[in-house]
């Protein structure tokens, strides 16, 4: 049983949620000449633990990741991949709410986790 809400269709509609914004992770390897696949996909999984953080902090209610339908093969690194990865990880719960949290085929919608105000 997934912690996250299993979801198809057109992802589109996910634009509709409220207080969001929308990282795009389709890979493009003209984008960065000077860096390697595997240094890419680092990237991608750092880059989108930062996105969630800096959310949090904005007071974001979500954030959706593009990342394309799976082209991967079993030891294949991809941008999905790493984006589910990261929502996988212990490193990510302070930040997301994973039972509202949306895996689509195409794209995660990260639930963030409001702060506590301190009084």
């Amino acid at each position: 049983m997934s912690r996250f809400k299993i979801e198809y269709g057109d992802w589109i509609r996910y634009r509709k949620l409220p207080n969001h914004i929308e990282i795009d992770y389709h890979y493009d390897k003209n984008m960065y000449p000077e860096k390697s696949y595997y240094e890419i996909m680092d990237d991608v999984y750092t880059g989108a633990l930062k996105i969630i953080k800096q959310a949090q902090d904005e007071g974001k209610d979500y954030v959706i990741f593009t990342h394309g339908h799976s082209t991967s093969r079993i030891g294949i690194t991809t941008s999905r991949s790493q984006i589910r990865k990261l929502m996988r990880d212990k490193s990510v719960t302070p930040y997301i709410v994973r039972k509202q949290s949306i895996q689509h085929d195409s794209v995660f919608v990260a639930a963030i986790k409001k702060i506590e105000s301190k009084k």
